[in-house]
């Protein structure tokens, strides 16, 4: 904001002001009529006076301290409003390319009364999409999954597929982690590592790809860039934090048996005491995982693997296919 000195530049208004010009005090009159030891207070009177009466003639005026003298705060015209900037254009939705679907039965308790698991479980299916134009080399090998005819299995289409496959991780409000295969492990062979399935050796190379899609929504299908195994993840909701390390591949367009939220209700491994964070139980615990993860790790014991996250039901594929 810009400021004047109010006395200078309220004459007009003290002459349109009952009295005219004549009346209205000012430094220099007050100055002829009072002693020296009252001259600053007279010049201060006049300077409030001006800025009262430049109130009373324009806009209401703030008195403000500027400088160590006491000045009046002139309204600026407010300048011409600049014309609203236009909203970003929206990205134009990915193009899908395939459409499938995935029949999933998920075990919601171990513990049941006719000893039959299926008295406990829930079947359903849910339907996706894929963006082939945006992760070709991706959505192939996804596909190729789906349909079991990976490498030298394209015959056959008799290998390794989601058919078999389970859904095994959740990190709760992120992500839902699968397509672990059965049957389907990595082997040493020739000093390097390879999938083997069935005592038959499956070449299959990292998946070199990156797109612009970001993980802003609930329900995309995404893999680990530059991975070669079948595994793959459905978000739960927006995720940044994979943008940098995930592509975005596909979404769910239908779930209507609810089975994504009947999922993430499922009992996890938290990796975590129940104990209060940072109470001296709970640095014990913390202190005991430590301990044994290393001590594990150093002899060779697969069991020092981190199962953070791993849930504690059943969450199986039985089948899929594209339609």
């Amino acid at each position: 904001p810009r400021h004047a000195a109010c006395g200078g530049a309220t004459r007009e208004a003290a002459a349109a002001a009952p009295g005219g010009a004549q009346s209205w005090p000012t430094a220099q009159n007050m100055h002829l009529h009072m002693g020296p030891a009252t001259r600053s207070s007279a010049i201060l009177l006049a300077v409030l006076l001006s800025c009262s009466a430049a109130a009373a003639a324009h806009a209401p005026r703030r008195a403000v301290l500027v400088g160590g003298a006491l000045g009046c705060l002139v309204p600026q015209p407010s300048p011409a409003a600049s014309p609203a900037a236009a909203p970003a254009a929206a990205s134009a939705p990915a193009a899908v390319t395939d459409r499938g679907f995935i029949d999933l039965r998920v075990i919601r308790s171990f513990d049941v009364d006719s000893g039959v698991l299926e008295d406990a479980a829930v079947r359903g299916r849910v339907q996706f999409e894929l963006y082939g134009n945006d992760a070709p080399k991706a959505v192939e090998r996804f596909k190729g999954f789906v349909k079991g005819d990976i490498g030298q299995f394209r015959s056959s289409s008799d290998g390794p597929s989601y058919r078999t496959g389970a859904f095994t991780t959740l990190r709760p409000g992120v992500i839902l982690q699968g397509g672990r295969i059965n049957g389907l492990r990595l082997t040493e062979f020739a000093g390097a590592q390879q999938y083997e399935y069935g005592s038959r050796l499956v070449p299959l190379d990292g998946v070199v790809e990156v797109n612009e899609l970001k993980h802003d929504r609930r329900g995309l299908i995404t893999r680990r860039q530059f991975s070669a195994g079948p595994e793959f993840g459905i978000t739960l909701g927006p995720a940044p934090q994979l943008d940098s390390g995930w592509e975005v591949i596909g979404r769910l367009s239908q779930d209507s048996a609810g089975l994504l939220p009947l999922i993430e209700g499922l009992p996890y491994i938290t990796g975590r005491s129940l104990e209060e964070p940072g109470s001296v139980a709970d640095n014990v615990f913390n202190a005991q995982k430590s301990l044994f993860t290393s001590l594990s790790k150093t002899i060779g014991d697969s069991r020092a693997e981190d199962r953070t996250g791993q849930l504690l039901r059943r969450v199986e594929i039985v089948n899929c296919g594209l339609l």
